[in-house]
């Protein structure tokens, strides 16, 4: 069929021509036309834009963003959270100045000041009284004779004692005087007193049981009427800042007497 037939044919058609009904003529037209338009359309030669990754995720998130905008289950859109009541941080309540007041220590409304640190202690061994002092005579024991302090010296040696390696010895001289006129005996050994030094605050010894005549922890004999014998107590220090004896003090234990004597 040339060019001309089909001119004819559908001036044929669309004028009544050919014998078809006029609403089937009317739905044939639509859908040349829209054939025609679709034609027109295709074949432009240019490629599809292809979106970069980060596009497609604003372009997905706005999407997103838009549906769930309309969605009554999710007032906010996708970015709100629904949070219970039970979950929800209640404010912290701040304290009352009725209660800040009676949480101020009492110091504060009496206007004197805490004791630092410490203050307490040092307050309670100052206030404490001492165990009062009593002559060494009385500490062993002793009857119708005076044992009596002669003083003090600090040695490297003492007859055959020697000091362990970095010490010193303490002698403390001790005089037994009978003012009676009758003899005494003496059994120290009986006893075994502990001497336990203080010496000038700093450190405390206890006595050496070193056995020697003249050790006064084991002595044992007789002293005569009117007569004196002279002893010692041995004493080992390990500071070596002591270099003389200012303040010295004792506690005797005899049997289940303690007591306390003080000699300088």
């Amino acid at each position: 069929m040339n060019g001309k037939r089909v001119i004819r044919y559908l001036y044929q058609f669309y004028s009544g021509g050919v014998f078809v009904k006029k609403s089937m003529r009317r739905k044939c037209f639509l859908c040349s036309v829209l054939f025609a338009g679709a034609l027109a359309l295709t074949g432009c030669g240019e490629e599809p834009y292809e979106l970069e990754d980060n596009e497609r995720e604003i372009i997905a998130n706005y999407a997103a963003h838009i549906i769930s905008k309309h969605n009554r289950q999710q007032p906010e859109g996708y970015q709100y959270v629904y949070v219970s009541g039970e979950e929800e941080d209640e404010p912290e309540e701040k304290p009352s100045d009725d209660k800040e007041k009676e949480e101020e220590p009492a110091a504060a409304d009496s206007g004197q000041e805490e004791p630092a640190d410490g203050a307490d202690d040092k307050t309670d061994d100052a206030q404490e009284p001492q165990e009062p002092s009593v002559t060494l005579s009385e500490a062993l024991g002793l009857s119708g004779v005076q044992a009596v302090y002669t003083g003090v010296e600090l040695t490297d040696r003492y007859d055959a004692a020697v000091p362990d390696d970095g010490k010193r010895l303490m002698v403390l001289h001790v005089t037994l005087n009978n003012e009676s006129d009758k003899d005494v005996d003496i059994d120290m050994v009986s006893v075994l007193p502990v001497f336990r030094a203080t010496v000038n605050n700093t450190e405390e010894t206890t006595a050496e049981l070193a056995i020697f005549p003249d050790n006064l922890s084991t002595w044992e004999g007789t002293v005569g009427a009117g007569k004196s014998v002279e002893t010692v107590i041995l004493f080992q220090l390990s500071d070596a800042e002591i270099t003389s004896v200012e303040q010295l003090e004792m506690q005797v234990t005899a049997g289940e007497n303690v007591s306390r004597v003080v000699f300088l």
